[in-house]
């Protein structure tokens, strides 16, 4: 309707953008169309997911229909076959807006007549052993290269910061599995050897990540050595624990933080061995 208003001069407020629906032609491949059977409709712009009942489902709502006589009940929409939703199934649509203003980073290139203009990453050449990365931004509004980069910069270090502080808490708990599997309690040692224990799990899997990412680099393997030292601080302080396979020494410890029934969770250094002839003896004398 809005090009029918505009036709006669007349404004619409409603400013509704189609995008051509070959951009749509992955769909039948995503994850969600493959996983949970999302198609597009077309109707408004709406991907539909049907509910698939099971079998027992519906034998038991065909026999509740039976029951209060509404069995062969049917509607005109069901005669033809009007498409509609029902109970579980799940609807929804994609609502964009664009900015006014853009502001992009990248590098300018000539495609020919076809494509006079494209806006790709700029790709940077590494220095010495450094590896080749490409930059390629776009934020919504007027901005200078330095602000998008800073701005950049400040979302990458909050990200990183995150997921150090998760890492962090999880080589807490990962700390004392690894010490259980190499025959030390870490949760009954001092505070001190728990810190020295979880930071040294830290470091190790922090620097082999910077190490992936990064390559090798002083820092890298001054982070690495240093939570192997750690590592071996916290082994020789730490309480020792009975000897058992590292496997089932650690399925305890799960077992055991789960609350499972403890013959679930037994060691092998904790079951108790049969008692020798002598020892039956002696009882029995006592």
């Amino acid at each position: 309707f809005s090009r029918f208003f505009s036709f006669f001069g007349l404004s619409s407020s409603r400013k509704t953008r189609y995008e051509p629906l070959q951009m749509l032609k992955d769909t039948p491949y995503a994850p969600a169309a493959l996983e949970d059977n999302f198609v597009y409709v077309g109707q408004g712009g709406y991907f539909f997911s049907p509910y698939v009942s099971s079998t027992a489902s519906k034998l038991f709502n065909y026999f509740a229909q039976y029951l209060e006589g509404s069995l062969f009940d049917y509607q005109l929409g069901d005669l033809v076959g009007l498409a509609s939703c029902t109970a579980g199934d799940i609807r929804f649509y994609y609502s964009v807006k664009d900015p006014n203003e853009i502001s992009v980073l990248g590098q300018v290139r000539d495609l020919g007549s076809a494509v006079p203009v494209q806006i790709t990453p700029r790709v940077l050449q590494g220095v010495g052993k450094e590896k080749d990365s490409s930059i390629g931004l776009v934020h919504s509004g007027k901005h200078s290269a330095q602000e998008m980069l800073l701005a950049e910069d400040s979302d990458s270090r909050t990200q990183a910061m995150v997921i150090r502080a998760i890492l962090l808490l999880w080589s807490i708990a990962a700390s004392r599995l690894v010490g259980v599997a190499v025959g030390r309690e870490i949760g009954d040692s001092s505070l001190a050897v728990k810190i020295e224990a979880a930071v040294a799990l830290f470091a190790v899997l922090l620097g082999g990540l910077w190490l992936s990412l990064w390559g090798a680099s002083f820092h890298t393997f001054g982070l690495i050595v240093s939570g192997f030292y750690l590592a071996y601080l916290s082994y020789i302080s730490s309480v020792k624990k009975g000897s058992s396979r590292w496997y089932i020494a650690v399925w305890s410890k799960i077992a055991q933080w789960a609350n499972l029934s403890p013959e679930l969770r037994q060691e092998d250094s904790y079951v108790v061995g049969p008692k020798r002839s002598d020892e039956k003896t002696k009882l029995l004398v006592d």
